[in-house]
């Protein structure tokens, strides 16, 4: 089976509500490639891209029938088109739209999904209301004083230390059932994050998604 290696940014498209106003002034910029019946969206918007990756039960059959859009079917239903991305394309960073908010089940696997084993070192998932962000290891961006911000974890996580952020993250266990981090909020122009490096990240950062291009400018050093 194919697979596409990128030293670069990658856009995934897929299925549920997409912000074009977000997608479309950076779709020229990155590799895109549809899961599933994000093609369908891409394809009606007329945006380029690589290829279509996915089980093909949502996509516009009349798509698949078009010789220039190479598709890559992958029949497991263990996995999420998502996670079929992912096992198909390597990039350094991942930027999702189409993978969040029409159903709860949906957005809640795609979150397991990014905290799962994949090549990146960021993956972004933008949505309607809120953009979550999972990054591998330490990270720190600019944001607005007393912007929203989340940390959730989706497994055990420990945390070693944390600034600009008015409930500090240092030296905390966090887990779906004892402890979460809804509704804490930046206190600084910069907020940084520090987990522990001795075990992988599992958790996200959630922010307002008005907030998207500073989260973007970070990851792809893009400015626009």
């Amino acid at each position: 089976m194919k697979n596409f290696n990128y030293n670069e940014t990658v856009i995934l498209v897929g299925g549920s509500k997409v912000s074009l106003k977000l997608l479309k002034p950076i779709s020229h910029l990155h590799p895109i490639f549809a899961a599933d019946s994000g093609a369908n969206i891409l394809v009606s918007e007329k945006i380029d891209f690589k290829a279509v990756i996915g089980d093909m039960d949502s996509i516009d059959k009349e798509i698949l029938k078009n010789s220039d859009i190479e598709s890559i079917p992958i029949a497991d239903q263990n996995s999420t088109d998502l996670e079929k991305c992912f096992s198909q394309v390597s990039a350094e960073v991942f930027i999702g739209f189409g993978f969040l908010d029409l159903r709860l089940d949906h957005s809640l696997a795609s979150l397991t999904a990014i905290c799962k084993n994949n090549s990146a070192n960021a993956i972004i998932l933008v949505g309607e209301l809120d953009t979550v962000i999972w990054v591998k290891g330490e990270w720190s961006c600019n944001m607005p004083v007393g912007t929203r911000l989340s940390i959730w974890p989706l497994s055990n996580q420990i945390f070693l230390d944390s600034s600009g952020l008015k409930y500090s993250l240092k030296n905390l266990k966090m887990d779906p059932i004892s402890l979460i981090g809804t509704s804490n909020e930046t206190n600084k122009n910069c907020f940084s994050i520090i987990p522990n490096s001795d075990h992988p990240s599992k958790y996200v950062t959630i922010i307002p998604t008005r907030y998207f291009m500073n989260v973007y400018n970070k990851f792809t050093m893009k400015k626009l």
